[in-house]
C-alpha cells in the first residue's frame, strides 16, 4: 500500500512538472523571452508528534518557480510571469499553485506603472513586518509568513530624486487558504472553507486602495504607508455547529517604517494603527516593532560577518491580540561567511514577557554544486504557557531541510 501512494505521488509530481515545462516553452515561442526556474526540493520533519497519532509526522515536496521576462524590443516596457506549483508527497490541500506575478511594466523620466498581478514587500525589521500589507499570506508555503500570494494591481510611481510616491488600486481579493486540520502547525479549531464573512458589502470585489512615500534622507531610510481595504488578516467567529468561519474586516491603516544607518548599527522601526470602519466587533488599535542590529566584521581573520539583534513588539490590545507577538521580545544572531558559497544562518529566540513562554528559531543556507543552494529552517516551542496564543503548538517542532536547484 504503501509503495502505490509512493508511485501515484511520483506520477502527479512528473505530470506537473510535465505541465509546467510544456507551458514555458509555448511561452518561450512567442517572443525573446528570458526564462529562469528554480526546482524545490523539501522534507518537513516533526519530531514531536508521537507514534501511531493520525498528525503528519513526516513529509515532502517538490516545486517548481519559473520567470518569464521580456522587454519586447522595448526601451519603456517588461513583462513579467512567474507561476509557481508544488505537489505534496500527503497530496489534498498541501498541493497548490499560483501565479506570484504577471505584469507589464512601464518606465518613462520619473514615472513607472505597472498593471497585473504582483507583489510588494514593505518593512525594515527581522523578526515580523507589521506595515507589509498588499499581498495575501502564503501559509500552505511557510510558518513564518514569508510567503506571499500575488495580488492584481494597478501602480502608479512617481520617482523624485531621493524619494518615490507610490499609489496602488487593487481590485479583487484572497481569501487564505489555512492548513489542513491533519497538519501539526494547523490552527486548533475546525475552519469552514469557502464560506468567508466579509466587512465590504461587495465582499471579494471590493477595490482597496494603497499609498507609501519612501525615500532615504542622510542615514535615514524611511516608509510612510497608508493602506484602505479589506484586510489580509481574518477574524474568525464562531458558529452555532462548532467550527468558526473567517471573517475579513474593512480597515484603514497608517504604517511607518524606519532605518538609521550609524556606523556598524542599524536602528529599525515599524508601526502601524489600524482603524476598523464600521464594525463593533473589532477595536482599534496600535502595534509595533522597534530594535537594533550591531555587525562586528571581518572576525577570526576575515572568515565571517556576525550580527547581534534585538526587538522588541508591543500590541495596544495586550491579551485581545490575534497575534501571538504582542509583548514579546526577539534577541539572535546572524552570521555571513566570506567564502565562496555565500554560507549564512540566523538563530533566536522569541520570548513572551507576560508568562516567559519562549520559541527557538533556526535558519541556514549555504550554496552548493555550482547552482544550488541547501537551506535548514527549524523551530522549537519551549515552556508554552497553557494561556498563551500559540500553546496549541506545544508539540509542533519542526525542520525543514531544502534543496533549491536554479537553471
Amino acid at each position: 500500500m504503501i509503495a502505490a501512494r509512493r508511485r501515484c505521488w511520483y506520477s502527479r509530481l512528473i505530470a506537473g512538472m510535465l505541465g509546467i515545462f510544456a507551458l514555458a516553452s509555448s511561452l518561450s515561442a512567442w517572443a525573446d523571452v528570458d526564462r529562469q526556474f528554480e526546482l524545490s526540493l523539501q522534507g518537513q520533519f516533526f519530531p514531536g508528534i508521537h507514534s501511531g497519532s493520525s498528525d503528519v509526522r513526516e513529509q515532502f515536496f517538490a516545486g517548481l518557480e519559473a520567470e518569464f521576462t521580456s522587454d519586447f524590443d522595448s526601451d519603456h516596457l517588461i513583462g513579467t510571469f512567474l507561476p509557481y506549483g508544488r505537489i505534496a508527497s500527503t497530496g489534498g490541500e498541501m498541493n497548490h499553485a499560483d501565479i506570484r506575478e504577471l505584469n507589464l511594466l512601464y518606465t518613462a523620466d520619473n514615472w513607472e506603472a505597472i498593471g497585473g498581478i504582483s507583489r510588494v514587500f514593505w518593512g525594515v525589521t527581522e523578526s515580523g513586518h507589521l506595515v507589509d500589507i498588499i499581498n495575501q499570506t502564503d501559509r500552505l508555503e511557510g510558518f513564518d509568513g514569508e510567503d506571499k500570494l500575488g495580488q492584481t494591481m494597478v501602480r502608479a510611481s512617481r520617482l523624485f530624486d531621493q524619494s518615490v510616491l507610490d499609489l496602488y488600486v487593487l481590485p479583487g481579493f484572497r481569501e487564505r487558504a489555512f492548513l489542513p486540520s491533519d497538519q501539526p502547525l494547523a490552527l486548533p479549531f475546525p475552519i469552514e472553507d469557502g464560506k468567508a464573512l466579509y466587512g465590504a458589502r461587495n465582499g471579494q470585489q471590493h477595490v482597496d486602495l494603497a499609498a507609501r512615500f519612501s525615500g532615504y534622507r542622510g542615514i535615514i531610510d524611511y516608509g510612510l504607508s497608508w493602506f484602505n481595504g479589506t484586510s489580509r488578516d481574518p477574524e474568525f467567529i464562531a458558529q452555532s455547529n462548532g467550527t468558526f468561519r473567517p471573517r475579513y474586516p474593512l480597515i484603514n491603516q497608517w504604517g511607518l517604517d524606519l532605518q538609521l544607518t550609524r556606523g556598524s548599527w542599524l536602528w529599525k522601526l515599524e508601526a502601524i494603527h489600524r482603524a476598523f470602519e464600521t464594525d463593533a466587533l473589532t477595536s482599534d488599535f496600535s502595534a509595533g516593532i522597534s530594535g537594533a542590529e550591531y555587525t562586528m566584521y571581518e572576525l577570526a581573520n576575515s572568515l565571517f560577518d556576525l550580527g547581534l539583534l534585538a526587538e522588541w513588539h508591543v500590541d495596544s490590545r495586550d491579551d485581545r491580540a490575534t497575534v501571538p507577538l504582542q509583548n514579546d521580545l526577539f534577541a539572535g544572531i546572524r552570521a555571513s561567511f566570506n567564502d565562496t558559497q555565500s554560507s549564512e544562518f540566523l538563530a533566536g529566540v522569541f520570548s513572551d514577557l507576560d508568562d516567559s513562554s519562549s520559541s527557538f528559531r533556526l535558519e541556514a543556507s549555504r550554496r552548493v554544486l555550482g547552482d544550488a543552494r541547501i537551506t535548514l529552517e527549524a523551530q522549537s516551542f519551549i515552556d508554552v504557557d497553557p494561556n498563551n496564543a500559540i500553546s496549541y503548538l506545544q508539540d509542533s517542532d519542526f525542520i525543514v531541510l531544502s534543496l533549491q536547484l536554479f537553471f
